[in-house]
């Protein structure tokens, strides 16, 4: 049995007639014919009562009519979700994140995605830079994103999506606080927490080369896991960090945050992606470009 003998049989029954449903179907009355006879003979049942005054449906062919109208609608819904995946309507869009998207970047994009793929199943998980470029590498994820650079491999693709300076966040009440801006050295002395080395090689190091540049090495009073875990404890009293500017998003009422003097001080964050053929859904989150998108709230 085909799904084009039920599509025959379901025609028949829906017109009660014959001619009227093979000019339906645009095949030839006898062959319409044919396939229903060919039907009953597969079932061992008779469908169809036919005589002079027309066709009716038997008991068995109500039953059978009612069966075979759920499958071909099933198998109808079934060819239609395919091919919304083929599209990229429907399906899942693996992303991992590190912790400082979430403060804008990451909540803005996937906004501006849903407005146009509202069917398209969203897994998110938070990364460190490291454990997204092997999610990416593996292909457990399918974008990311990270701070970047990261080590250049001809199995990946990446694009700076945002670059926003570096503020110093210190406690309320702090000797820095209320400064409109701080030089870098200012900071010679003080506790920095910051992201240990073994979680974000590359942040570290940048914080400290830049310290270095400016004549001393960083007090490092803590090493944490996040931005917001260094931010918490900054909240707590217990030091000083770095953080992107969009960090203020999320501020806590108990920090300041200020502009450093030393204007290069910036953080570079880059969308991940594996190189070569791409699902759907991937292709048209980077053929949008969501993280350019206006809707992006102010930063006070």
């Amino acid at each position: 049995m085909e799904l084009r003998h039920l599509r025959y049989f379901v025609s028949v029954a829906e017109e009660l007639h014959f001619r009227r449903a093979a000019q339906k179907l645009h095949i030839a009355q006898p062959a319409l014919s044919k396939q229903i006879s060919a039907l009953e003979h597969e079932l061992g049942v008779r469908l169809l009562d036919r005589d002079r005054r027309g066709v009716l449906l038997t008991e068995a062919g109500r039953v059978f009519l009612s069966e075979a109208v759920e499958v071909l609608a099933r198998a109808d819904g079934a060819v239609d979700r395919a091919r919304a995946v083929v599209r990229g309507e429907v399906g899942r869009l693996a992303v991992g994140f590190i912790q400082p998207a979430l403060a804008d970047l990451l909540p803005r994009s996937l906004r501006a995605f849903r407005r146009h793929h509202p069917g398209v199943v969203l897994s998110l998980s938070e990364e460190t830079s490291r454990t997204a470029l092997e999610g990416i590498t593996d292909r457990s994820l399918q974008l990311a994103f990270v701070r970047l650079p990261v080590a250049p491999r001809p199995e990946l693709r990446t694009e700076v999506v945002s670059e926003e300076p570096v503020l110093l966040v210190v406690p309320r009440g702090h000797r820095l606080a209320e400064r409109s801006s701080v030089r870098l050295e200012e900071v010679a002395g003080e506790e920095v927490i910051l992201v240990g080395r073994s979680v974000e090689p590359g942040l570290h190091d940048y914080y400290v080369t830049a310290c270095n540049r400016a004549g001393f090495s960083p007090r490092v009073a803590h090493e944490v896991s996040s931005t917001s875990i260094a931010l918490g404890l900054v909240a707590g009293g217990l030091g000083i960090a770095f953080a992107p500017a969009s960090a203020r998003l999320a501020a806590q009422g108990t920090v300041a945050h200020v502009p450093l003097e030393d204007g290069d001080l910036t953080l570079t964050m880059g969308a991940l992606w594996r190189a070569g053929p791409r699902p759907a859904v991937l292709d048209n989150f980077l053929a949008l470009r969501p993280w350019e998108d206006g809707d992006r709230p102010p930063v006070s």
